[in-house]
């Protein structure tokens, strides 16, 4: 089991974030952790003193958010809220994703849950997003889930991917994807996407040549091995595939019945992340699954001596 004491959910009020409620709370029932309601505001905002208002936010208001969006799942799948610690706190701010991840490190948060629009384009280049932010910079994984969300917990998790691109990064991704399975009692699909060489007609090489099969059948070897020394169970699908990786992991996602994908990223800033991207954020804004987010250079949360079996395996 995931090692979960404190779960942090900022809220904005959007119809993302109350989508992002049902996981945070049932996370946080789960692992018996206290859950951490963050919201930060300010009186540049059009919403300031509605948002003043409305904070502390209501047992009856985390109720109906409990239930969205499905109201046809059997009440014993909920949270008792009356049971979960709750601890609620407003803090006024121009920055929120600065705000947000400052009280992950002050107030040692396990886990972040949050809602995401989903943007892509320009607007997204220019504006950026307070979610990939935080995801970016917080000392802890990030467990992200979109707008139009149409599950609740208790009835969502069936099958977990995690990409694997053989590095520790993803190492530490599949550990936190076996807990996370446990939790939900689904299983796990381990894939691997080979990126087909390409060279630029400038170099006068033409089409490269590529082993396919031979190099789709080491693929799954070494992932039939890792599947077994580091899940170690028969509830796991491995597949290799030759493609764009973060466009095949989404397709992934659509044509498998998909539920959640844990994926690791560098979490790299700056210009070299504008210019480059990165497979994670992408799968992150257009995954239409939540996503858990696993940085290895930051907090994790496998018990350590899980951690430390899984590394002597390897």
């Amino acid at each position: 089991m995931l090692s979960i004491q404190r779960v942090l959910f900022p809220t904005d009020f959007s119809e993302g974030a109350k989508r992002a409620f049902p996981q945070a709370a049932y996370l946080s029932d789960w692992h018996d952790a206290e859950l951490h309601i963050l919201n930060v505001t300010g009186r540049h905002r059009h919403d300031y003193e509605d948002a003043k208002s409305h904070f502390p936010i209501s047992d009856e208001t985390l109720a109906e958010w409990l239930r969205r969006p499905s109201k046809s799942v059997s009440g014993s799948n909920w949270p008792d809220l009356e049971a979960l610690p709750i601890v609620q706190k407003q803090v006024e701010s121009s920055e929120p994703a600065e705000r947000i991840v400052a009280y992950a490190e002050d107030e040692d948060i396990d886990l972040v849950v949050m809602g995401t629009h989903g943007r892509r384009g320009v607007d997204r280049m220019l504006f950026g997003s307070v979610t990939e932010e935080v995801v970016r910079r917080s000392p802890c994984p990030a467990f992200t889930v979109r707008t139009d969300a149409d599950v609740t917990p208790g009835q969502a998790v069936r099958r977990v991917l995690a990409p694997v691109d053989f590095s520790d990064a993803s190492e530490a991704a599949i550990q936190h994807a076996k807990e996370i399975a446990f939790t939900y009692g689904a299983e796990i699909d381990l894939l691997h996407v080979v990126e087909e060489p390409f060279y630029p007609s400038e170099y006068g090489l033409g089409p490269a040549s590529f082993p396919t099969e031979e190099v789709l059948d080491n693929v799954e070897k070494q992932l039939g091995d890792l599947a077994r020394e580091q899940i170690g169970y028969e509830h796991v699908m491995i597949e290799a595939q030759i493609g764009i990786p973060s466009s095949k992991i989404l397709n992934y996602i659509e044509e498998n019945e998909i539920d959640l994908v844990v994926i690791a990223t560098h979490g790299r800033t700056g210009l070299d992340r504008v210019l480059l991207g990165s497979v994670a954020e992408r799968v992150l804004r257009q995954s239409p699954k939540p996503v858990f987010v696993v940085k290895p250079d930051r907090k994790s949360l496998v018990p350590s001596s899980e951690a430390e079996a899984a590394a002597t395996q390897t």
